[in-house]
């Protein structure tokens, strides 16, 4: 080795768009956390393994470049071919200033003593022990995003930097890297979309939307646009903002709907919703943590009481089951169970659903054509979260609460609310023996709780 003088990154320049990040990132930069938003070929995996090169002859230590998963390191890197030719690996990391190759750990040990390593995200776990100074989490909209949660404090304690690369996929974990990036102190954040590199022209755009690709794919993968629709998200950002643009009065012949999610465990929270007709507005949705069944019971009556819903909708699976038995113990017989796995009812929604909280779903899009929501962040990030597949049936599958939290997202709490008022049909009482109500009615005309 005495012989042989590198330079390292070896044979590899940064392209303009990739100067920013090189020189504002690393070991003696003033970046220590880094979030790449670039579109598709950008070259993020590329800048981010030259990067690491570099810093591990500035730093001696262990560095991990992390994929979603490990079979999908081992076919974009470590057995990948640049575009000169190259082994990738070969690239970054010349034979010369190797002292240890292991092709079945994806581990390289250069001269100076550094380790650097591929593994997935997914599997975090198996590799901790080792205590990295410098980790990429490649693809990380895709990725595990509790690797982050286990691996933040030892780069704390070790004074280690965490670099995230990605495109956009929604609103989901990624999303809430950028959008606290944008603000953190000592981040390095950058959005790059084609128009600002310039490297896909507009006429290869187009030619990806001839061959099928579609417009929300193109303005996710080339505009990094994280509003953009995925094509297996069962509800559309557009969707949601007409129905918060849009205002309503509901008439009194429209139903009065409750829907009620039990919260389980965990950071679920339960949620109580309201719907008068096409008014998804009528009043303020509810989120209470902590609350016990006999507390979530009295909550719901005390609603039931003051507003005078004609129906309303419970999630009685787990703990809900007590939900519902409380308060019909307590006399409302206004309450109705409904199981989330329950057999659904194509007739209601024209297509057909593997279970019912997939029925609600379908339902619950079909009537944001019309219907009026509040404008409110968290309630259009839970409805246009969820995505869909279609099972052995044939039957459209919304995703699961479980699947959601694997891939950092929040349980749609308020959102499966809202969905439990299409539960089923509702026919609105009309009832006029109610002394409160029309008392209201007659001395303002205006229901004392909605306002109208």
């Amino acid at each position: 080795m005495s012989s042989t003088h590198l330079t390292i990154p070896h044979d590899w320049q940064p392209r303009p768009h990739q100067r920013r990040l090189y020189a504002a990132f690393g070991h003696g930069k003033p970046c220590r956390r880094g979030c790449a938003v670039w579109h598709r070929r950008a070259g993020k995996d590329s800048v981010a393994l030259n990067l690491t090169a570099r810093d591990m002859f500035r730093r001696v230590g262990t560095y991990w470049h992390l994929f979603p998963e490990q079979g999908q390191a081992r076919r974009a890197v470590w057995n990948g071919i640049d575009g000169a030719g190259r082994r990738i690996i070969d690239q970054v990391f010349p034979a010369s200033i190797r002292t240890r190759t292991s092709a079945q750990e994806m581990l390289i040990e250069t001269v100076n003593g550094s380790v650097w390593q591929m593994a997935g995200s997914d599997n975090f776990d198996s590799l901790v022990g080792s205590n990295p100074v410098g980790v990429v989490f490649s693809e990380w909209s895709l990725a595990n995003p509790e690797a982050w949660d286990y691996l933040r404090p030892i780069l704390v304690e070790n004074d280690g930097w965490a670099l995230f690369i990605y495109t956009p996929r929604g609103h989901n974990h990624a999303y809430g890297t950028y959008a606290r990036a944008l603000e953190a102190e000592g981040w390095f954040c950058e959005r790059l979309t084609v128009e600002d590199t310039g490297l896909i022209l507009p006429d290869q755009i187009e030619e990806e939307r001839r061959a099928g690709m579609s417009e929300g794919k193109i303005r996710q993968e080339f505009y990094c646009s994280f509003e953009a629709e995925t094509d297996d998200q069962l509800i559309s950002h557009e969707l949601v903002a007409g129905a918060m643009a849009r205002k309503v009065r509901p008439e009194r012949f429209e139903e009065k709907v409750i829907g009620v999610d039990v919260a389980r465990f965990g950071d679920d929270k339960s949620a109580i919703c309201f719907r008068h007709g096409r008014d998804g507005n009528a009043v303020p949705y509810e989120r209470h943590a902590g609350l016990d069944t006999m507390q979530l019971a009295a909550r719901v009556g005390d609603w039931i009481l003051r507003w005078r819903p004609d129906t309303v909708f419970v999630d009685d699976g787990g703990v809900g089951g007590g939900v519902v038995d409380r308060l019909h113990q307590l006399g409302f017989r206004e309450v109705r169970g409904v199981n989330f796995g329950g057999r659904s009812d194509a007739a209601r929604t024209g297509e057909r659903a593997a279970n019912k909280r997939t029925e609600m779903w379908l339902s619950l899009r079909a009537w944001l054509e019309r219907g009026a929501l509040p404008r409110d962040d968290l309630l259009s990030t839970e409805m246009t979260a969820p995505m869909y597949r279609y099972d052995a049936a044939n039957a459209l599958m919304l995703e699961r609460k479980d699947d959601m939290k694997k891939r950092g997202i929040p349980s749609p709490d308020v959102a499966d609310a809202f969905a439990l008022t299409f539960a089923y049909p509702v026919r609105a009482a009309l009832e006029e023996d109610d002394d409160a109500l029309d008392q209201a009615r007659h001395a303002g005309g205006r229901d004392p709780v909605t306002g109208y």
